[in-house]
């Protein structure tokens, strides 16, 4: 049986192939550069986003019923196709398509994945460490980004192709490294878990009605709506950051500079996930995200200089507050079903990405986007505030609830 230190670190290498330093600096600008507008960009985007909602779902069953990493091979598989689709593509209809087969890709990743390393610690090492795996995955990831966008903003301004290319090749390595982990709580026959048989199948009705009863608690309901505020808030910053800094007058050199700057501070704060679960608390930490976002986002009112801190600072929360999230989310989740569940709250925050994308597009090619972001930051900030309020959304209370293979909740 595999040692949970080479358990640990094959995965940390598996987690390196997802990063995105390569194409991520020049994504956007690469559509404006076709001639396209932010309003279509921002329709992109939303494509893009409501494919991982048609596709988070039938994933995160998926994850369930055939296995974790042959969902997660699939993945990447489709992610790397789209990278070298994206450049192919010749018409706004093809972008589209290529976007939507990104999505599959990335949603075949999302729940999976989460649910994988939490079984993973649960088998080989403690999954109460899941928070803090996470974050040092995140941080490998992020390193790696940062490295891979300087160079991607260079590849960038000898062929405009080169980066979405070399990325795809990064994507393709992680699938060899990937069967190289073991497979654990599938479910499945793919399962070396000694839990994981066929003797009980994970079927599509207890996947449905194991959702409607995670919906109905407030711990975790709560949670997912507070956490789409500022996910549809971060999805509209990304898909309109690059024309801002464009905007501003940063080349696209410059630009990788930026975005590798942004990977290493993220980096950063991606280490301190364990020491803010242990000291501040996940409660703590997120009530302060609200009255946080709403100061720095309405400073880019101020002066636009504004716009670069309040990137940096974004960036770094959002690596945060994610494996916080899924350590509150998986803590209260039963084995059976975990991919399902952590993808239905996977669907939720994509679905807030995609509606923010569609109305904010339109606002921002009429505004401009620095002067969109301020307002696009209070609103959220404001509501954010409002269901703090109202619903509690982050609660210690239900800490030792699970749910049995068919979704009913009862307390260990």
């Amino acid at each position: 049986m595999a040692t949970a230190r080479s358990v640990i670190w094959r995965y940390y290498a598996y987690r390196i192939t997802g990063a995105t330093g390569f194409y991520l600096p020049v994504s956007i600008l690469y559509l404006r550069h076709q001639g396209f507008g932010l309003a279509f960009i921002g329709v992109a985007q939303a494509a893009f986003l409501f494919g991982m909602v048609i596709a988070e779902i039938p994933s995160g069953y998926l994850g369930d019923r055939i296995g974790r990493r042959a969902s997660l091979a699939v993945g990447n598989t489709l992610r790397a196709s789209a990278m070298v689709g994206l450049v192919l593509a010749s018409s706004p209809v093809a972008y589209l398509v290529v976007k939507v087969v990104w999505a599959f890709g990335w949603a075949f990743r999302s729940g999976t994945q989460n649910a994988w390393l939490y079984e993973l610690l649960k088998q080989y090492f403690d999954e109460s460490e899941y928070a803090r795996i996470e974050g040092r995955g995140k941080m490998g990831l992020l390193i790696t980004s940062a490295a891979t966008a300087i160079a991607g903003g260079y590849l960038y301004s000898i062929d405009a192709a080169l980066p979405f290319v070399v990325n795809a090749a990064l994507a393709a390595l992680g699938i060899p490294i990937l069967y190289t982990l073991p497979a654990v709580g599938d479910g499945s026959a793919d399962s070396d878990d000694p839990g994981g048989s066929n003797d009980s199948v994970f079927t599509v009705r207890e996947a449905v009605h194991m959702l409607r009863v995670q919906a109905k608690r407030p711990a975790v309901r709560w949670l997912v709506a507070y956490a789409a505020l500022f996910n549809g808030l971060f999805g509209m910053t990304r898909t309109f950051e690059q024309p801002a800094l464009d905007s501003l007058g940063v080349s696209v050199v410059g630009l990788g500079v930026l975005y590798a700057g942004f990977k290493l501070v993220s980096a950063g704060a991606a280490s301190t996930v364990g020491v803010l679960e242990e000291k501040l608390g996940i409660r703590r930490t997120f009530a302060l995200l609200g009255p946080l976002f709403g100061v720095v986002y309405a400073s880019i009112a101020l002066t636009p200089l504004f716009l670069v801190p309040m990137l940096f600072l974004y960036r770094s929360t959002r690596v945060v507050i994610a494996p916080l999230r899924n350590q509150y989310l998986n803590d209260r989740l039963g084995d059976v079903g975990r991919a399902t569940v952590l993808s239905g709250a996977s669907m939720v925050l994509s679905t807030a990405s995609g509606l923010a994308n569609l109305a904010g597009g339109a606002i921002a090619d009429s505004l401009g986007p620095v002067t969109f972001l301020p307002w696009a930051g209070l609103t959220v900030a404001g509501a954010a505030g409002v269901l703090w309020v109202a619903t509690s959304p982050v609660r210690s209370s239900d800490d030792s609830t699970r749910t049995d293979p068919t979704g009913a909740v009862s307390t260990d």
